[in-house]
Parts: C-alpha cells; structure tokens; sequence
C-alpha cells in the first residue's frame, strides 16, 4: 500500500514493492508445507493440486480484475488494495487453522 501512497516518488515505490516481495516469497517455504503437515498421503497431493490449481486461476484472473478496477476507477490503487486485502485474508485463513492436537 506504500507504493500505492508514494506512486509519485520512483524510489519510495521500488523500495516499498521490493519489501514486499521478500515478505510474500518468504512465506513460500512454510507454506507449501502446510498440505503435507495438515494431510496424510493422497490428501496432501490433493491439496497440493488445489493450492497450485487455484494459484494458476488467480494468477490468469488477476491481471484482468486490476485492469477492470483501473478503467471503473481510473486508478490502480483500488485494485492494488484489492490484491492486499486477499493477502491478509489468505493470511488470516493460515493463522486461524489449528493444527490437529493443540
């Protein structure tokens, strides 16, 4: 959302997307073990295949649905809202699942 606030300033904006970059490919490693920790043997190729299967959806519809917001609103920063908002519910969703046993 920073870059979004300080579109006008080029190196604010880099610095503020090059962070958030590191913070989302960070949290890759935990998360593609969550199937395998969470589910037991076809369970977790299953989830695997969702994971990756819905992944590939919101990568092709994603790029559409900001361009859609962009010529509604004439700005990006809506769609860039849009797009952290579905970070931190992904985010929320992890956090909220109890592992079995605690």
């Amino acid at each position: 959302m920073v870059a979004t606030v300080y579109s006008d300033n080029t190196v604010v904006a880099m610095a503020a997307l090059s962070v958030a970059t590191a913070g989302i490919l960070s949290t890759f490693p935990i998360f593609w073990s969550l199937p395998a920790a969470l589910l037991g043997g076809a369970a977790a190729a299953a989830g695997i295949a969702l994971i990756n299967s819905v992944g590939n959806l919101a990568g092709f519809a994603s790029p559409y649905l900001v361009g859609a917001i962009k010529d509604a609103t004439g700005s990006t920063a809506n769609g860039i809202y849009l797009l952290a908002a579905s970070l931190v519910a992904g985010a929320l969703l992890v956090v909220a699942r109890r592992t079995p046993g605690t």
